[in-house]
């Protein structure tokens, strides 16, 4: 059952919210994906990093926080940061024959 159906969440409030901060959790989730695994693989398989980069994200926005409109921003430039991950990482994101082990 998704978490937006259990009242007092977090993932309710959001849905409260609105229709734009409700596509943009959604959104940035994939833009969070994509930028830890990159970190994951870059790294050498170390999910630590991984690991303290959502814990920082979470912290931040709790130590702030933030405003909806604030995370759609958040979300926008970390958008912008994973299309240059994607772009400058293309083996790592698109090649059918990329070795993990190769990173």
């Amino acid at each position: 059952m998704p978490l937006s159906f259990i009242k007092g969440y977090y993932h309710s409030e959001v849905a409260l919210s609105g229709l734009l901060y409700s596509l943009n959790f959604i959104v940035s989730l994939f833009v969070f994906v994509i930028l830890m695994n990159w970190l994951y693989f870059k790294t050498n398989r170390n999910i630590t990093i991984a690991i303290l980069f959502h814990l920082f994200a979470n912290l931040t926005n709790e130590i702030f926080a933030t405003h909806p409109d604030s995370k759609v921003i958040q979300t926008a430039i970390l958008l912008l940061i994973a299309i240059a991950v994607v772009a400058k990482n293309k083996e790592l994101f698109f090649s059918s024959n990329f070795k993990f082990d190769d990173v």
